[in-house]
């Protein structure tokens, strides 16, 4: 596929996303190709500068997944198939009935699969507690960080959890109630989620200044020319 900059998205496994025209035929090899009924590898390009790496993803994981697979077969994987689609929407219907301050903006009133992009807007307009404050606090509840969103963000305070097949009602209720409490501290003080994690061996740390691509010093090259030295 190619735009107007003459940049092309080829398909290629774990690999390149976008380069210059110019360039295609040096691509690593196998690229991704379609012939109008199916995709196949195309391994015959003379110019190409060969396979980069011997498997296609991380070969540890997909060896997990595989085993998973094969251990639950057909049956037991449209079983937790249905499951976690059905804990998601319920998760789901109780976050927009109960938990004030948050949104799911696509698709409103529809179901969904098996995960729901979540948006906390409202509630930083409200109170100035953004994701990033709801996610310490929920540390002193006894979760772990939950998944916000991949980057660049397209929702605003993004909020991803997903309530595979494995959680029960008990487990999917008692999540939903930790960001219910979260949302009330919120609204009567922002000051306390602002500062989390309370309860955690480290507390909260400003990581404004070390993130900052601007202040970003990661070479002996780099550092000379900050410090003009």
């Amino acid at each position: 596929m190619e735009n107007s900059k003459n940049i092309v998205y080829p398909y290629m496994p774990n690999s390149v996303e976008e380069i210059k025209k110019e360039l295609v035929k040096y691509l690593p090899v196998p690229i991704i190709k379609y012939d109008g009924n199916k995709y196949y590898l195309e391994y015959n390009r003379p110019h190409s500068i060969g396979k980069v790496r011997k498997f296609y993803g991380v070969i540890a994981a997909v060896l997990r997944s595989y085993s998973w697979l094969m251990s639950i077969g057909e049956r037991g994987l449209k079983e937790v198939a249905e499951l976690s689609i059905l804990n998601n929407n319920y998760l789901m219907k109780k976050f927009l009935s109960e938990v004030r301050g948050i949104s799911a903006p696509w698709a409103k009133g529809k179901h969904r699969m098996e995960q729901v992009r979540y948006s906390w807007e409202k509630l930083k307009n409200d109170t100035g507690v953004g994701t990033d404050d709801i996610n310490r606090r929920a540390n002193d509840y006894g979760l772990q960080n939950y998944f916000q969103s991949h980057h660049p963000w397209i929702i605003d305070e993004p909020f991803t959890p997903e309530p595979n097949e494995s959680y029960s009602k008990r487990e999917i209720d008692e999540y939903a109630a930790i960001f219910k409490r979260i949302s009330q501290e919120a609204y009567e003080n922002p000051k306390l989620v602002k500062t989390a994690p309370h309860n955690a061996a480290i507390s909260f740390i400003p990581t404004e200044e070390i993130t900052d691509p601007k202040d970003l010093i990661v070479t002996w090259r780099g550092y000379k020319k900050r410090n003009k030295i």
